[in-house]
């Protein structure tokens, strides 16, 4: 495989982690509440929330050196 090809799989693959780190994100606020109690589940809110920014950025970052160093 040419290097062109090898650069294509890799944006593709840094597209699929930036939208799982997305839905990781944005999940115990939408679609998949932790828990029933707010108070309870708090600090696991935020940090499945913080998480799924975490995947997202490095994601953003790897798509970028990708793109500039090529």
């Amino acid at each position: 495989m040419n290097l062109v090809t090898n650069m294509r799989i890799e944006a593709i693959i840094n597209l699929v982690i930036l939208v799982v780190g997305v839905v990781v994100a944005i999940a115990p606020w939408t679609f998949a509440p932790v828990c029933a109690s707010q108070m309870r589940c708090w600090n696991t809110r935020d940090v499945e929330t913080v998480l799924g920014a975490s995947i997202a950025l490095l994601a953003l970052v790897s798509t970028y050196r990708l793109l500039a160093h090529g």
